[in-house]
This record gives C-alpha cells, structure tokens and sequence, in this order.
C-alpha cells in the first residue's frame, strides 16, 4: 500500500475528485466489506451461547462494545488533527489496528472478544454506508467527529486490485486477457479469503459442505498470473503514458506486487490474520523510521 495524501476530507463527501486509498472505495470494495461484515454478524451470532449463560454473557458483549467504540471515538477526537492529518497513514492505522491483537494473545475475556468482533463487523457495515474506504474500525469515529482520514485497511487489498483493473485495453485480446486475470483474482480472493466466512457456518459445517467447498490451497497460486499480467501492462502503459487515458499504471504496479506477495497466504489460508499483522508491522516500522530520521530531517531544515 503506498502513501496518499493524507489531508482530510469532510465525511459527507464520499466521492473524492482523485482516488486515495484508505480513503476511498469503489463498488468491489463496497460489495466485498457488505459481505464480510454480514457474514462476521453472522458467525457472532452463532457463537454466542444459547444456554443459561447467555444473558450476562450477552449484557458484559454489550457493555463492552459500547467501551469499545468510546475508546476508539475519544481516541480519534483527541489525534484528529495533531497527529493524524500530520503523520504517515500507517502509524495511525497501526495504532488503531493493534486492539486485534488480544486474539492470538487470548487476552480478556471472552464477551470482550465478541465485542471487538462486533464492534469490526458493524464498522466494515459503516465503511459501506458512508462511502469510507479506511480502516474499519476508525468508520464510527470518522463519522462523528466529520473528518475522513486515510487510514489502511486489511481490504483495501481488494480496493487495490480493484483500482488495477479499472482500465479496460483497446483490443480483443487485451481485453480478453484483462478479463481471464481479473476473474482469477476475483476466484482468489473469494475462494481463499471471503469463503473463510462462509464453511465456519453451523449449518455447513454440520453437513460437511463447509469443508467440500474450500478450493485446496496449492490452487492460490494462480494468483501470480495476475499478478504478470498486471506488472507487464503496467510497463506497457507507462511507455506510453501519453496516449492510453484512465487511471495511471501506479495501482498496476502495486497490485503486481501485492498479489505476489499475498500469494503464500493465499495458499496458507492466512489471509485476514496476515494483512491484520500487516498493517501493524507497518505502522510500527514506518514510526521507527520516522523517529530516527527526524533529527535527520530537523538538521535539513535548519
């Protein structure tokens, strides 16, 4: 994911003159966050105890969402504007993404962790209503305070992808092979990513369907097809920069090497779990390197 112009914009503008990712979404990323987040209501539900228990684990579930979205509104109220709009996205983005943490850690209790599940899967519901392309959890506090911040997201893989196939070539067979790659990336991303959300369902699992209709793994890596594809176009267009129109070959590029990259998660069936870790090592290695070359920096300016 590459940096973008990080100056904020109103929330009731959802549609941005120039695309900026972590920002700014189109209709796969909209359709691909409405799934996901139905789904995650979806599984929430169903892991919910349904016994005696369920009433004050559903009351400390509700008592801790709404801690949940205070801490993430008064947190983004108070680096609004001091420090959002002023650092690099994926400091911010890294430190609003680290919540997700307490579940490989297995820290809190367990309502807790219902909580965060829901207070996520209603926010990606909120990306898609308001039109905000950023980082789900940072939906609600965009909205009520009124400024959209850039902020990275896991998803906006897909807006990445998305941005990369928006530029349709001129002839037949370049369309035809426009077309071959992004239905493979569509398979990819549905099959190794989206369907995660589906085979955990009661009813699937139950009937063994779950199970039978997860592609193998080793099949992921018809991803890097794709991924040719897009990094040969994108040379193609920068050579001729002047005379193709559409979007630039810039998203191309960074789809090229983020299929590539993606590809051995793909095939693990570690999609979500990597790209979560992603955007916090991000934002941590990109604070240390701000943090040391700002004397740097201070020197040059002086």
């Amino acid at each position: 994911m590459a940096t973008t112009d990080s100056d904020p914009a109103p929330v009731q503008h959802s549609a941005a003159k120039d695309f900026a990712l972590g920002r700014d979404m189109g209709p796969a990323g909209r359709v691909f966050r409405l799934i996901t987040g139905v789904l995650g209501l979806l599984l929430l539900y169903y892991r919910l105890p349904h016994d005696g228990s369920a009433y004050g684990h559903v009351l400390w579930m509700l008592g801790s969402f709404a801690a949940v979205a205070a801490a993430f509104i008064v947190v983004y109220g108070l680096l609004r504007d001091r420090f959002i709009g002023r650092v690099n996205p994926w400091i911010t983005a890294g430190l609003l993404q680290a919540p997700i943490l307490v579940y490989p850690f297995d820290i809190g209790p367990a309502p807790f962790h219902d909580a965060l599940a829901m207070y996520t899967s209603l926010s990606l519901l909120l990306n898609v209503v308001i039109g905000y392309g950023g980082l789900e959890v940072a939906a609600l506090p965009s909205l009520v305070w009124g400024r959209r911040h850039p902020l990275y997201s896991p998803f906006n893989a897909v807006d990445i992808a998305e941005r990369a196939f928006a530029h349709r070539p001129r002839t037949a067979a370049g369309r035809a092979l426009w077309a071959a790659a992004a239905l493979v990336t569509a398979f990819v991303f549905v099959g190794f990513w989206l369907i995660d959300y589906v085979v955990f369902l009661p009813a699937l699992v139950e009937s063994g369907v779950g199970a039978a209709i997860r592609p193998p793994g080793p099949w992921a890596v018809v991803l890097l097809l794709p991924a040719a594809y897009l990094a040969l176009d994108a040379r193609r267009r920068r050579a001729e920069a002047d005379a193709l129109p559409g979007p630039g070959a810039r998203f191309q590029a960074l789809a090229a090497v983020f299929l590539t990259l993606a590809t051995p998660a793909f095939m693990a069936d570690m999609v979500p779990e990597v790209l979560w870790i992603a955007v916090i090592a991000g934002g941590l290695i990109t604070a240390v390197a701000t943090l040391v070359t700002w004397p740097l920096r201070r020197r040059s300016s002086g």
